[in-house]
């Protein structure tokens, strides 16, 4: 009875909020527009041609009815991570425990749903998620956590067919680690897919079925070696390269793109050496015959778990004034890459997105902190196109972990390792701790194709783990760990538009019109590697005339915005960052803009010399949004640097090159400091002052090897060397 209380409220709701979303309603030209798959289109742009919503009328866009499928049914899991796809007026959505739920897409009236016969077992699972269906030739296709591929029948809901994915793919079961959280991606009669499981050491795959799931290749296309052999030889669980998030498809030249994991275990690269071949990399793939085109690695030395796993775009974008095809990805680390999309040719490489991508070496039982942590800068959280202006748009996760390598056991060093097994490396929990005083966060930002550096960034108060859309309109939509669903101008990243759903959120909008009117439709709830998400289940939905009346926040969320994290150095590709308004997200609409402090990578330490000084002179720069910040104040550690920044933001510094370390830059001045001849506003004295870097010095560190003595101790060996290829004073601790 409740349940059926709860889907009469939000009808009324619904209709009562379909009334006012009418009335003043501008008309469209696009009556009826769906949202096709997760990124809409099988080139995964997240892009709608729909202008209904548009600047002039944002202010009247509200919350038109909301869907909790936990009131409907309490059985149903925590977190949600779905990207709804809309099609004939019915809204597709999928809950973490696999239930595909059909509502009407005006109303959020059920019609049907389906759910997994064996559902009860997915209470065992680490990961229980489902991120969407693809809707193509009369069918609804989901993946399911125990590695089957479905088909439902659209309009009832009624099972068509349930075809175990081990049948076409030898060992693409439970029992050897897989499970399915993506979204199939269907296109011209054929759905593809790949699946999660490098944690338990599996050989990463993708597969194409037709509709009718009868194979469409004759073979999977298996992104690593087979177990046993090239680098995969020396223990029974490196593996790893797992396609776990949506492909993508270019309908142009029936390309098939798509990027891969690390190799696992994740943080123990010594039982799985070298650069793990096509392990975290993007891959090119005839369509058609599933034969490899191309493959580039993003990382070819990789034990901090950076995937290369947010799915690829393909689009047509000028550069140099010439239209080029592109594909287009970014990284876990942080980094964002741009290929020709024929041939793999590189355009863009290591564009940093993130504030800090710091990631040194992992020491065997010693703590360690990495920038971005494991959880990754660009999870699974997509990224959109826009033609109009030629800009990529992402959203990221602003992130930090001590990660703690583990020491390995008698019983591992003999070899003991096992298929099943879920040693990932780290001695301090699968994503490391968070270090003291550190609060993640999220930020927006658009990559220029025309210069392959950001156009504009914009900073929020938590991660960003579900990606962006944009529409014709000039809009750009976006929701993150803060529950806050924000609309900006896709040309400068102003915010024009926020709405608190009352919870955190995990996935992108899907855009769409019924009867020419357009809709908003996002899921909420989150998830709980993220913003202390997973507390709800729901469905929201957004139009003009809906309600004003916004939820209250999260609850256990730190608001407080973080200080810019240190700086590592940046290419000169990405210091051509254009000045753009970028609002600040307090009260204030001024632009206060991005600071950063730009330092060089580290210097390696060298020996000590009695005729010497034994110093080194480093430089650093202090801009903002790229500008040289004059006449500033800066402290390394608690030296304040006697010369204020030069004409060129630049500071110098004099460090000690004979000891390792890490030397912390902050800005203590600004009285005097002028940006492009003009005194400092509020907005940006706040932004300069959080700005932090450093200068670090540090051994060279190779060949780390971990040995069991007779007496049961544990020996770590290794070279850790200085310029001159000598050893580091005896007890010297090599952490930092």
């Amino acid at each position: 009875m409740r349940g059926r209380r709860a889907v009469a409220i939000v009808l009324a709701l619904a209709l009562a909020g379909l009334g006012l979303g009418t009335a003043g309603a501008q008309s469209s030209s696009n009556a009826n527009v769906g949202w096709g798959g997760f990124g809409n289109t099988p080139d995964e742009n997240r892009y709608s041609p729909l202008t209904q919503i548009n600047p002039g009328n944002l202010s009247s866009l509200g919350r038109l009815f909301t869907v909790d499928f936990q009131a409907l049914d309490p059985t149903v899991r925590h977190g949600e991570q779905s990207y709804p796809v809309e099609a004939n007026g019915t809204l597709y959505v999928t809950t973490g425990n696999d239930s595909v739920w059909a509502l009407d897409a005006t109303t959020g009236q059920v019609k049907w749903r389906w759910a997994p016969s064996d559902v009860a077992v997915f209470s065992d699972y680490g990961v229980v998620a489902n991120r969407g269906i693809a809707l193509c030739d009369g069918h609804v296709f989901l993946l399911t956590l125990d590695m089957n591929i479905v088909s439902l029948d659209p309009a009832t809901g009624r099972l068509q067919k349930e075809v175990p994915i081990s049948q076409a793919v030898p060992g693409a079961s439970v029992d050897y680690g897989y499970s399915e959280t993506s979204a199939p991606i269907c296109y011209d009669h054929t759905v593809v897919f790949g699946a999660a499981g490098s944690e338990y050491g599996v050989r990463g795959f993708v597969m194409a079925y037709h509709t009718n799931l009868t194979p469409a290749w004759p073979n999977a296309f298996w992104t690593i070696p087979p177990e046993g052999t090239e680098w995969r030889q020396y223990d029974a669980l490196a593996g790893g390269g797992v396609v776990w998030t949506p492909v993508t498809i270019d309908p142009t030249t029936d390309t098939l793109y798509f990027g891969t994991s690390t190799a696992t275990p994740y943080y123990f690269p010594s039982i799985r050496p070298g650069s793990d071949p096509r392990a975290d990399s993007l891959i090119a793939v005839n369509l058609k015959t599933g034969r490899m085109d191309w493959w580039q690695q993003q990382m070819n030395f990789n034990e901090w778990h950076y995937d290369t796993a947010q799915p690829p775009l393909v689009y047509t974008a000028k550069i140099n004034g010439k239209a080029e095809r592109v594909v287009s990805v970014a990284t876990m680390e942080g980094l964002w890459f741009a290929y020709d999309a024929k041939t793999g040719r590189p355009i863009y490489q290591q564009i940093k997105l993130l504030d800090h991508t710091e990631h040194p070496q992992l020491v065997p039982g010693q703590p360690v902190t990495v920038y971005p942590g494991s959880i990754g800068g660009f999870n699974y959280s997509p990224a959109a196109y826009d033609p109009s202006t030629g800009y990529v748009y992402e959203a990221a996760a602003e992130t930090a972990a001590v990660e703690e390598q583990a020491v390995l056991t008698p019983a591992q060093k003999k070899d003991k390792f096992t298929l099943g097994d879920a040693f990932l490396g780290l001695g301090n929990g699968n994503f490391g701790t968070t270090p003291p005083g550190w609060q993640d966060y999220g930020s927006i930002s658009a990559v220029s194709l025309a210069t392959g550096a950001p156009a504009w960034k914009d900073t929020t108060s938590q991660p960003e783990r579900g990606g962006v859309t944009t529409t014709a309109s000039g809009l750009g939509f976006d929701g993150g760990g803060d529950g806050v669903l924000r609309v900006f101008d896709v040309s400068t990243g102003k915010i024009l538009w926020t709405y608190q759903t009352g919870h955190q959120i995990a996935a992108g909008a899907s855009i769409y019109s019924v009867n020419g009117t357009e809709y908003v439709a996002i899921t909420v709830g989150g998830t709980a590697t993220s913003s202390n998400g997973g507390q709800a289940t729901q469905l929201q939905v957004f139009a003009l005339g809906g309600s004003s009346k916004q939820s209250s926040a999260p609850i256990g969320l730190t608001t407080r915005m973080p200080a810019t994290p240190p700086q590592a150095s940046r290419t000169a590709q990405t210091r051509r960052v254009s000045r753009r308004h970028v609002p600040a997200l307090r009260a204030s609409a001024a632009a206060q803009g991005v600071a950063k402090i730009v330092t060089p990578s580290a210097v390696v330490v060298v020996p000590w010399q009695a005729d010497s000084s034994n110093v080194h002179t480093v430089t650093g720069r202090l801009l903002w949004n790229g500008k040289p910040v004059v006449a500033a104040d800066v402290t390394v550690d608690s030296y304040q640097v006697p010369q204020p920044t030069n004409k060129q933001g630049r500071f110098s510094y004099d460090i000690d090159n004979t000891v390792a370390g890490r030397h912390v830059i902050r800005v203590t001045g600004l009285a005097g400091a002028t940006i492009a001849g003009k005194r400092l506003s509020a907005p940006q004295q706040r932004a300069v002052s959080a700005a932090t870097g450093g200068f670090t010095t540090a051994f060279a560190i190779s060949g780390l090897h971990a040995s069991v003595q007779h007496n049961g101790d544990v020996l770590v060996t290794g070279s850790a060397t200085d310029s001159t290829h000598t050893a580091p004073p005896a007890v010297h601790l090599l952490s930092y």
